[in-house]
Parts: C-alpha cells; structure tokens; sequence
C-alpha cells in the first residue's frame, strides 16, 4: 500500500503538470519524432524526439534529448529551448526565431548572471527560465525521495529520527564532511598522476551528492511527520510529500530560498553521515 502510494504521488506530481502546460492547440511527443508541416499556433514540446520545423509555430518549441532542424519556411515565434541536443539552421540563414534562443550553454551564462545580480534587482524575462528549472529541479528530488521511500523506508526513518535528535551535531558534521570531500577531491587532482586523481576526485563527489541526496529525503520526512504529527509507517510517504512542499516552497523565495536550500544540503550531509545512511546502531542476535 506505501508503495502504490509513493508512486500514484510521483506520477501525478510529474505527469500532470506536463499536461497542464500543453495547451490544446499544442503538439506534444515522447519518443517520437516530430515534422511541423503545417502552422501551429501553441507550442511544441518534445522528450526524446527529433524536430524538424518547416512551418511557423506561433508557441515556443522546447526539445529535452533531441535534435531541432529548420527547413525552408519554418520560423518559431517563441523561444527555442533545446536541452542534450543540437540546432540546425537553414543554409546559410540565421536561426528564425523571434523569441530567445537557451540551450545548456547559455543557461549556465543565465545562472552566472543571476549570481551576480543583487537579490532586489528586477531579473526580466531570465527570471522565468531559471523558475522553469528550478521547478523541473523539485519534481526530480520529489520523485527521487519517493523511490528511496519505496526502496529503504526503514533507513530514511532512522536517519529522519537521528536528525531529530541532534541537529547541532548534524550541521556540524555536514560542513565537515562537505569540506572534507571538497579537500579530499582537491588534493587528489593536485597530488596525484592524473589515472588516480580523477576516479579519486569523481568518488569523493559521487559520496557527497549521494549524502545530500539521502540525507534531503530524511528531512522531509522528519519536516512532514513534524507538520502531520504521525510517525506511522503508512503516512510516510504524505510526511515526506508534506515536508518536501515546506521546503521546496521556501526554496522558491528570492535570495532566501536559496540560503535555507544551502543550508539544508549542509545539514543532510551531516544527516546521512552520522546515521551511516540509516544503518542500525546495533546488531540483532539470531
């Protein structure tokens, strides 16, 4: 029952947003390609498919894990977002869109920019396309939380309720262990020949980013049992869907969202480090 549970909330927290954003008047694909022959007045999305313009789309064109080509006649009103794939203009012709043009390489220059801005500076229209990640961002830790329930609803408890019981200790060991790792990653890429130093540096991250992520999904199960006041097991996945809501939401806050966010990450770390990602203290005698 948990386990229906945690998926029917992963799916409908995934799934029905990208039903909602697709207008009726749009053209929608997963896994198969799509050829625009004729005007479209909404937009068009596309998850691992190719995309061949050759008409005018009024809408924006976003592409995740596919290719976009234009042909003869075919412009974009919108914007063009292409994510793990390429774009290929007419011969010869500048890309025909009106609207802006973001693929991985300008949203990092979008990010590094936002960084520099100060918090009460107006961010125009890029302020949309890094809501628009971040967003997509939430949903993938929600649905990551949701199958570490499914799979180790034991061990997030225990690291939920060591989290409770010593929060200064937690913080303290998640910035140790992030400046460990971070140190550890360092000297290895400056000291050691180059066949050692990558696998070195690539674990120590792999450590911190599989910390943070265990130790994110405890918290919202100790935010949420918190809001709930249930600790039963059937109501976990409702507790960490509550507690990740909280959190997520606050994350959402201009410039204070992200400082709690940091804070977080620090904190789970120490989580998932002082529990041993939810191991039990103490053996049990057979």
């Amino acid at each position: 029952m948990i386990r229906r549970r945690a998926l029917r909330a992963a799916l409908c927290f995934l799934v029905v947003p990208a039903l909602l954003a697709a207008a009726p008047a749009s053209i929608t694909s997963v896994g198969r390609d799509i050829v625009v022959s004729q005007a479209i007045p909404g937009r068009v999305i596309a998850v691992l498919s190719d995309v061949r313009i050759a008409a005018r789309v009024s809408g924006d064109v976003i592409v995740w894990g596919g290719d976009v080509s234009f042909a003869a006649g075919g412009s974009v009103a919108g914007d063009l977002l292409v994510f793990g794939g390429s774009i290929v203009g007419p011969p010869g012709q500048a890309l025909p869109v009106e609207g802006r043009i973001a693929t991985p390489g300008s949203l990092l220059r979008v990010y590094l920019s936002e960084m520099r801005r100060a918090p009460w500076e107006a961010a125009g229209s890029e302020a949309s396309i890094l809501g628009g990640l971040h967003l997509i961002a939430l949903s993938l830790w929600l649905a990551v939380a949701l199958a570490l329930l499914y799979f180790f609803a034991s061990p997030l408890a225990r690291a939920a309720m060591s989290a409770e019981e010593d929060w200064s200790g937690s913080l303290l060991a998640g910035a140790l262990g992030v400046l460990t790792l971070f140190l550890a990653a360092g000297a290895a890429l400056s000291l050691l020949p180059a066949a050692l130093s990558i696998p070195v540096a690539l674990a120590a991250a792999a450590v911190a980013v599989v910390a943070k992520v265990f130790g994110m999904s405890a918290l919202f199960l100790l935010l949420g049992q918190k809001l709930l006041k249930n600790v039963a097991p059937a109501r976990r996945p409702a507790a960490l869907a509550a507690g990740f809501a909280v959190l997520g939401g606050l994350s959402l806050v201009p410039f204070v969202g992200a400082v709690l966010w940091s804070v977080a990450s620090v904190v789970a770390v120490g989580v998932a480090l002082l529990s041993r990602f939810g191991l039990p203290r103490f053996r049990v005698a057979i």
